[in-house]
């Protein structure tokens, strides 16, 4: 009777590890489908626009989608434009289904869910520099 009882323990180890993967499993998908991204400038007051939709003026919080690399441009009159570009990087929550994954399958699903991915960086803090080009001159 001993070797039944062990045996029932270890079942039920394997129902409860199986049962709280399947709670972690693809965590991702609970994830949001944007981050919210921080853009502010020096001097503020310039236009930003996001792969070429103008999003508004900085100081700005944006909603950007988590899927997909982002082109950010700053412009104001006087100043030189500003170019700058995000790239997707593996968020906390996706490294939670990498993690799970490892041990069984199932969690890697979450990994095609925009809740698994984040904009790096998530703040720009841009200083325009002065517009220095030459004064067209006058025609004789």
């Amino acid at each position: 009777m001993p070797c039944y009882g062990s045996i029932s323990r270890t079942f039920r180890l394997i129902v409860c590890l199986t049962a709280s993967t399947s709670y972690l499993a693809g965590c991702s998908f609970f994830g949001g489908t944007s981050q919210q991204l921080l853009i502010n400038s020096e001097p503020p007051g310039a236009a930003v626009l996001v792969n070429g939709t103008q999003a508004g003026t900085t100081p700005l919080r944006y909603d950007a989608p988590r899927r997909g690399d982002l082109r950010i441009e700053v412009r104001k009159p006087g100043y030189q434009t500003s170019y700058r570009a995000t790239s997707r990087k593996l968020s906390s929550v996706g490294l939670v289904d990498v993690i799970g994954g490892a041990l069984f399958l199932l969690p890697l699903l979450g990994l095609f869910a925009p809740g698994a991915w984040e904009q790096d960086p998530g703040t720009f803090n841009l200083s325009l520099e002065p517009d220095i080009s030459p004064a067209p001159t006058p025609a004789p």
